[in-house]
């Protein structure tokens, strides 16, 4: 049976009923794409993502939502690793370019949008980069 593509829409109300469950930003994003990822491989990543919250286990580095996104990545299809970092790299300017930093050090700072908001931000740019290449 093949499963349902989500739209941009449901995908973001899928990342944010996550993070209200409690799981972390990287963790939000991949099951927002559950519909891409084989069936057996969700858990397994979902179990891989939990030390990427708040920027590698709380270190403030890379903010987990885009290591999520960078992860669906991976675990949407095999690609030749110069396609596969230009996704990856586009996905990293795409969310610097919207929110002026990538790592959590940075976003957290008083003032910055919640996680909540930076996970749905995570979804929508790589919804847009991948909805036609899968």
């Amino acid at each position: 049976m093949v499963k349902k593509k989500y739209t941009e829409e449901e995908r973001v109300a899928r990342a944010r009923a996550m993070r209200r469950e409690g799981y972390n930003c990287a963790q939000c994003v991949i099951l927002a794409f559950d519909d891409l990822v084989p069936s057996e491989s969700v858990d397994t990543a979902v179990l891989a993502a939990q030390g990427f919250g708040s920027g590698y286990g709380g270190r403030g580095y890379v903010c987990g939502a885009v290591s999520g996104a960078n992860m669906v990545l991976g675990l949407t299809g095999s690609r030749p690793r110069p396609e596969l970092y230009r996704l990856t790299g586009g996905i990293i300017d795409d969310f610097i370019a919207m929110e002026g930093a990538v790592d959590c050090s940075d976003l957290k700072k008083p003032g910055r949008k919640p996680c909540i908001d930076l996970i749905s931000d995570a979804v929508v740019i790589l919804h847009r980069r991948i909805e036609d290449m899968v």
